[in-house]
């Protein structure tokens, strides 16, 4: 790769986990000004990261799997939320930004327009899926919605409820399919059974996050 590929490359990464953290923040009512130094620092970083991942080891299939431990640990060091919520979060907005992205690529399957990784129409894919969800977070922020009980601080005691544990069993059952459908789509399976898995999923824990919110 030469000079431009490689700061293309960093762009659109940067811009697609800058799109994911905010719209992570978003849904948890985080607010923003008192994180954006390290958010920009964080979006940077795990581009490199992606950059080492995806092209200097050739590990694209395994991308999801290595790099949402990473982005948890920096969800928990760095942003100092409590390890359980940190967790929670990071499954929660990769998920829904890997949905919207699914539901992208089935659009342009839809219209005949074919989407090859490595491609230029994928930085096209990639630009367009963090509007969305810029937009989703504007959109969240203005009108005030979203989950309040993850606490903006680590000094916190979690109580192992039987919802909690639930969420926790749900949110590493995320992570499972999340790194599932990654493989299956650089392995050439249709982005319609990505967009259905990645659904299920996000089904399944909104329905728990919903609870936890209104019903403790």
């Amino acid at each position: 790769m030469d000079v431009r590929e490689v700061l293309t490359f960093l762009f659109f990464s940067a811009l697609e986990w800058l799109a994911m953290i905010v719209l992570t923040f978003a849904i948890f009512k985080f607010q923003l000004p008192g994180y954006w130094g390290r958010i920009l620092l964080t979006a940077f970083l795990l581009s490199l990261l992606s950059f080492l991942i995806m092209k200097t080891l050739d590990l694209d299939l395994y991308g999801p799997f290595i790099q949402m431990p990473v982005v948890f640990i920096y969800f928990w060091q760095l942003f100092r939320i409590p390890i359980f919520y940190a967790g929670l979060m990071v499954v929660n907005g990769y998920v829904l930004y890997a949905l919207f992205q699914a539901a992208i690529l089935v659009i342009f399957q839809i219209c005949g327009v074919e989407v090859i990784p490595d491609e230029p129409l994928v930085n096209v894919v990639q630009a367009i899926t963090a509007c969305v969800a810029f937009i989703l977070s504007w959109l969240l922020i203005r009108t005030n919605w979203g989950f309040t009980f993850v606490p903006d601080t680590d000094r916190v005691r979690i109580k192992w409820t039987k919802l909690n544990i639930r969420l926790l069993v749900m949110s590493i059952l995320g992570y499972a399919a999340l790194s599932m459908s990654f493989f299956l789509y650089f392995t050439g399976y249709t982005p319609m059974l990505i967009l259905i898995l990645g659904a299920v999923a996000f089904g399944f824990l909104q329905y728990l996050v919903f609870k936890r919110e209104y019903y403790g």
